[in-house]
C-alpha cells in the first residue's frame, strides 16, 4: 500500500527537479506524458513527470506570455498564446485527485498543454 492512499503518490521519485532551459530535455518527459494512454508507468515515474513538466510550464508561460506583449490585441499569434497560457494554469491548479488512473489524466494533460507551450515558444523565437 502506498504511503499516500488513493493519490497515487507512493513517496518515491525525484527529490530535486532541474527546470529544463530549452525544449531538449523536456522533448522526452512530454512524449511520455502524452503517451500514457498507450502504457501505464509505475505510480512513482506518473510523479516524476508530472512534477518535471509543472516546473517547465511554470517557466514557459510568462515566458511566452512575455514574448507577446507587444503585439496588437487582436493578433492572431497573441491570441492563441494567451488561451494557451491560460489553459496551462488552469491544469497546474487542477492537481492529480485521487487514484491512479486520475494521475495518469492530469500528468497526461499536462503533456498536452506543454506540447503546445513549446511549440509556441519555437514559433516565437
Amino acid at each position: 500500500m502506498p504511503p499516500f492512499p488513493r493519490t497515487a503518490h507512493t513517496g518515491g521519485g525525484l527529490t530535486y527537479v532541474l527546470p529544463p532551459t530549452d525544449g531538449a530535455g523536456i522533448e522526452k518527459v512530454i512524449r511520455d506524458a502524452i503517451a500514457m494512454d498507450r502504457w501505464l508507468p509505475a505510480p512513482s515515474r506518473v510523479a516524476e513527470l508530472a512534477d518535471r513538466l509543472r516546473v517547465y510550464i511554470g517557466a514557459a508561460v510568462p515566458a511566452v506570455e512575455g514574448a507577446v506583449q507587444g503585439r496588437p490585441v487582436d493578433d492572431p499569434v497573441r491570441v492563441e498564446v494567451l488561451a494557451t497560457a491560460a489553459e496551462a494554469r488552469h491544469r497546474l491548479g487542477l492537481g492529480p485527485g485521487d487514484g491512479y488512473a486520475s494521475a495518469i489524466t492530469f500528468a497526461r494533460g499536462l503533456g498536452l498543454v506543454a506540447r503546445d507551450l513549446l511549440r509556441l515558444q519555437q514559433g516565437l523565437r
